[in-house]
């Protein structure tokens, strides 16, 4: 039955990430690491190693780099770093990318 589909695997596991928050904290340390400018924000030259070490090929980086870059300003915030880091982790879990980040992960999650 579809419902067992739903339940393991298949699209339902994506849509369970896709509407789950995302914990922006969980990544702060590894976006420290990379030396953000101070307006907060890392550049497509410091985002490069973390993205490469998930030996993605280049055009689905390139993709998840254009979801991540909300504002499209070339630059990543912590924020926009987590969706990122969470496409990454979708994407190497057999996941496909969304279409577009879900408004959960945009909005601010009450802490």
């Amino acid at each position: 039955s579809s419902g067992i589909n739903a339940e393991y695997g298949g699209d339902g596991a994506t849509m369970d990430i896709l509407n789950s928050p995302l914990s922006v904290k969980e990544f702060q340390y590894e976006f420290e690491k990379l030396g953000p400018s101070s307006d907060g924000k890392i550049n497509g030259t410091q985002a490069k190693q973390p993205m490469q070490e998930s030996k993605l090929p280049n055009a689905t980086l390139r993709r998840i780099w254009t979801l991540s870059d909300l504002d499209k300003d070339g630059k990543l915030d912590l924020r926009e770093f987590a969706i990122c880091k969470q496409l990454i982790k979708m994407k190497l879990d057999g996941h496909d990318l969304p279409i577009e980040v879900p408004d959960i992960w945009v909005s601010p999650m009450v802490e």
